[in-house]
């Protein structure tokens, strides 16, 4: 099998996934040759990993990660459908590379390939049609948040397949393919030897926030009042060299190893740190990035089940950063109860094998 897998080069939470996904349809498929095209963050991901070219991207939110509505449309909505792709298709001749079938995240360059070559393309995102539709009726939705729903819901339409991992449990659709997340496999040892590894004297709390200006921000004012918590407060990501209170870890690969120890984690709405931090039965505070349709809607899906923070002033982080610290013990139950389980990465993989066989 041939497959060249198109990837989002915001933030590295699309290109993990991914990461996962190839590596289960590798094992599953051993001969299987694989290209990823990707840009920013997903190139470096891949670039030492895979064959990889080089490409333009989506321009949804830049580092910002908010939607500036006239920008979003000029740059997205109005773009005709074969956007880059002559481009993309001269690259994948150098490398003499035909595919068999390619997947996509919210990249329009993938759907275009594929009705270009005749073949399928498989889009496997995170946003959640239905589960909007659900929001909308209990909440207001801004003209952002909408324009991007839009985007995403004339891209899904335009795929052969949309596969969707989800935070809810399992859910069926004619339209789409649910399956469990895609996580990462967590690492062996037990808390006792990792906790020695990592040379951690009490469990920690991990804030994972990637380097948008919201999660820069959230992260400095978690800064300013950790003094007031007895807790080892650790920060992951972006770049925030200025941080006074709280040990700060700009990359690790280590992280899951932290993750498997700690007691609790703080992130945005991403869906793989939630996923990864809700399978491994931690207790989560999540700040969504309110102009971010797919943070949104995640958080919206597990809010029984995590804290979701609603204000990151300063006066707000400390409210809810001490109210998540004296009620652990409640998000911890209700995570365990909840009992996620990855796995979405074998059920992506026969996802591939349905398309291809239609």
């Amino acid at each position: 099998m041939k497959a060249l897998f198109i990837v989002t080069g915001i933030g590295y939470g699309d290109a993990t996934r991914e990461g996962v996904n190839i590596k289960e349809l590798i094992r599953t498929f051993p001969r299987s040759k694989i290209v990823v095209a990707g840009y920013d963050h997903s190139y470096n991901y891949f670039k030492n990993k895979y064959e990889t070219i080089s490409i333009e991207g989506y321009k949804l939110p830049g580092k910002k990660l908010r939607v500036r509505l006239h920008r979003f449309i000029l740059s997205n909505l109005l773009l005709p459908m074969f956007w880059f792709t002559s481009t993309l298709k001269v690259k994948l001749q150098k490398f003499n590379f035909k595919p068999d079938v390619i997947v996509s995240d919210f990249e329009p360059v993938g759907i275009s390939l594929a009705g270009l070559l005749g073949k399928k393309c498989i889009v496997v995102f995170g946003f959640d049609p239905l589960l909007y539709k659900e929001y909308k009726e209990k909440n207001k939705v801004n003209v952002k948040l909408a324009t991007e729903a839009k985007y995403f819901e004339y891209l899904y339409k335009k795929a052969n397949m949309v596969v969707i991992p989800s935070l809810r449990k399992a859910r069926r659709s004619l339209e789409y393919a649910y399956i469990k997340p895609v996580v990462r496999e967590m690492p062996s040892g037990s808390q006792k030897e990792l906790m020695k590894e990592l040379k951690l004297k009490k469990k920690p709390i991990l804030v994972m926030l990637g380097g948008s200006d919201f999660g820069t921000k959230l992260a400095m004012n978690i800064d300013k009042v950790a003094k007031e918590f007895n807790e080892e407060i650790i920060v992951f990501g972006g770049n925030l060299a200025g941080l006074r209170n709280v040990k700060y870890i700009k990359f690790s690969n280590k992280f899951l190893k932290y993750l498997k120890v700690c007691k609790g984690v703080v992130t945005l709405g991403g869906q793989l740190t939630l996923a990864e931090s809700l399978v491994a039965k931690k207790p989560v505070l999540c700040y969504p990035i309110k102009g971010h349709v797919e943070q949104v809607l995640n958080a919206y899906a597990i809010r029984n089940v995590v804290k979701v923070g609603k204000d990151s002033s300063l006066k707000g982080v400390r409210r809810s950063l001490k109210e998540f610290i004296r009620d652990l013990p409640k998000y911890k139950a209700k995570v365990v109860k909840y009992n996620l389980k990855g796995g979405g990465e074998k059920e992506f993989v026969d996802m591939v094998k349905i398309a291809l066989e239609k």
